[in-house]
């Protein structure tokens, strides 16, 4: 197994800052930075934190919406600051939302779509997401390849019963930057009950695939980043290149009820933090939901 091998399978666990890890490995932390560099720059590595946000008390649901007269860059930023995840699909009019909410705000979310003419295809609560990483082993750096298909498992978090300020800016920290120095996180015995790990992308991908189906699909899919069980449905999600693409649609496409391939751009597919605005002297406050036609189109 080779040293980038090594980082790779570390920065599960510590995240990526060089200092911190040639902590672990006693190294410099100048020839472990320049390792990341080469991985960011010639291998496209991405590094993102495993977040049970469960454990904070939120809820999560899954919208999916089609043949709504809105653009996706107005879509996108319609329910800030309770999204999580914004995916488009580059040739129909489909998209998905996922939502920090609860009930009560998803029946309004719901109420909102339908003034905008929007088509309800899916509205769900997520009830258990997992999350997986390729096993760093299965990469050949010499060749730019996986030769390998094995993936691993991130563990599950715990729950939180008082959850601090501090916790939820901790773990945004993370978010927005998963190379910080995992030693200096404030309320870190905390903040490490919720993220569990760090979950990484190798190799150029092109798209962010997400599919929705009445079974599990994880076996199918060694690309997959992470899977949820909504209610009767699964939604799995992978980030692929081209090749990969078409390889996992031989394998999901007739086991799948919806399929949205998203181009990796913000224009399509977008990513949020924990929304730390609307936590409020140790409660979560939602937003009261209303839709202004004439701005949201």
């Amino acid at each position: 197994m080779s040293v980038k091998n090594q980082l790779l399978e570390l920065m599960t666990r510590y995240g990526g800052n060089p200092r911190c890890l040639a902590s672990v490995v006693g190294e410099s932390s100048k020839i472990i930075a320049r390792e990341i560099l080469e991985m960011q720059r010639e291998h496209q590595l991405a590094l993102f934190p495993a977040v049970f946000s469960e454990g904070l008390g939120l809820g999560k649901y899954l919208i999916v919406v089609r043949n709504c007269p809105i653009k996706y860059e107005t879509a996108s930023r319609l329910f800030h600051p309770i999204m999580n995840l914004f995916r488009g699909d580059m040739e129909e009019n489909l998209f998905s939302i996922t939502l920090f909410a609860d009930g009560g705000i998803v029946e309004d979310i719901i109420k909102a779509l339908n003034a905008l003419s929007c088509s309800l295809v899916i509205a769900t609560r997520i009830k258990q997401t997992r999350k997986f990483v390729r096993d760093p082993t299965c990469y050949d750096f010499e060749s730019h390849r996986w030769i390998c298909v094995d993936k691993l498992e991130i563990r599950q978090g715990e729950f939180l019963r008082n959850p601090h300020e501090q916790d939820i800016k901790g773990v945004v920290s993370l978010q927005v930057n998963p190379f910080a120095d995992i030693r200096i996180i404030n309320h870190r015995n905390h903040v490490f009950k919720i993220v569990t790990g760090f979950m990484y992308v190798l190799g150029k991908s092109d798209f962010v695939v997400q599919v929705i189906s009445k079974e599990e699909l994880t076996e199918y899919i060694p690309d997959v980043v992470w899977t949820a069980e909504g209610e009767d449905i699964f939604i799995s999600e992978m980030h692929v290149n081209k090749q990969g693409l078409e390889a996992a649609m031989k394998k999901v496409r007739d086991r799948a009820s919806e399929i949205i391939i998203s181009p990796k751009s913000p224009l399509y597919a977008l990513g949020y933090s924990l929304p730390y605005e609307i936590f409020r002297n140790g409660k979560w406050v939602y937003p009261k939901i209303e839709i202004n036609k004439t701005r949201a189109t």
